[in-house]
């Protein structure tokens, strides 16, 4: 049967290989717009039984305000649940040294992953070059950064990596969301097409009213990438968005684990 075929009778397909790679966790914090999360046992529970095999996650602490503290609660959740959930540490320009000093001790961590940049929470916008060093340092050490893009926010739109990616061609760059929008979907596409290095973060294209099917058409196979921004969004709308569609199984399992895992250059689920 193929993988739509299990879904449909109920089944997750046995070996079948998930990796959340746009998550978020905490210990049920809640943001500035009173979003309630997930405590993190439950955000796991839930991501287990829809059949997620590994969760890429930065920490909500970090994300609003406590940044260090927040990184290192991060890492502590991947020492809980090792092999499960591995980290993006969350960077702020404001902390750079203290951010930087943390990418150095946890870079060869088994734990560690990658960065991730949110540029509407801590008002640094993609357009200045406060994130230059960020991404000399990336380069350097081949690690991918993800940032949250959204096409109506004057702080992170994905147009806006049009001159950050001539300058550093070589940052491996996912964009979250896809940029929410129908244009920021278009925009991101266009940065995918033109640079070898762009991934594209399906969760967004959530929001676009563009079908899966048509939406993989537009760009590289290999540059889509999975993501659910739990613990802000319900995590099984995106595994069925993908479990359900029409594509090929082996196109499934490309989005669903393999274009990322070869973005970070290793296997998160043997």
């Amino acid at each position: 049967m193929t993988i739509k075929e299990h879904v449909m009778n109920g089944v997750i397909p046995e070996g079948l290989r998930i990796v959340d790679a746009h998550a978020h966790l905490g210990d049920g914090e809640q943001s500035g717009t009173y979003t309630c999360t997930l405590p993190v046992e439950e955000s796991l529970r839930l991501s287990r039984k829809i059949g997620i095999g590994a969760v890429v996650a930065s920490g909500l602490g970090a994300l609003y305000g406590n940044v260090p503290g927040g990184n290192e609660r991060m890492m502590e959740f991947t020492r809980l649940y090792p092999g499960y959930v591995f980290a993006s540490i969350f960077y702020d320009p404001h902390y750079h040294d203290e951010c930087i000093a943390q990418l150095e001790k946890y870079k060869n961590d088994p734990g560690f992953v990658g960065v991730k940049i949110h540029p509407r929470e801590t008002q640094t916008y993609i357009s200045t070059h406060d994130y230059d060093r960020l991404y000399e340092y990336c380069i350097e050490h081949d690690i991918l950064v993800a940032c949250h893009t959204w096409q109506t926010e004057p702080a992170n739109p994905p147009a806006d990596f049009e001159p950050v990616l001539e300058r550093y061609p070589e940052l491996k760059l996912q964009l979250c969301h896809m940029g929410g929008t129908y244009q920021g979907v278009q925009d991101s596409l266009r940065l995918a097409n033109r640079f070898p290095r762009v991934y594209l973060d399906i969760n967004g294209s959530l929001y676009t009213q563009i079908w899966l099917e048509d939406l993989v058409r537009e760009a590289p196979i290999e540059r889509f990438v999975f993501g659910t921004d739990q613990t802000f969004n319900d995590p099984r709308i995106m595994v069925g968005r993908v479990l359900c569609s029409d594509l090929d199984d082996g196109v499934k399992r490309l989005i669903l684990s393999e274009s990322f895992e070869r973005a970070i250059g290793r296997r998160l689920i043997p």
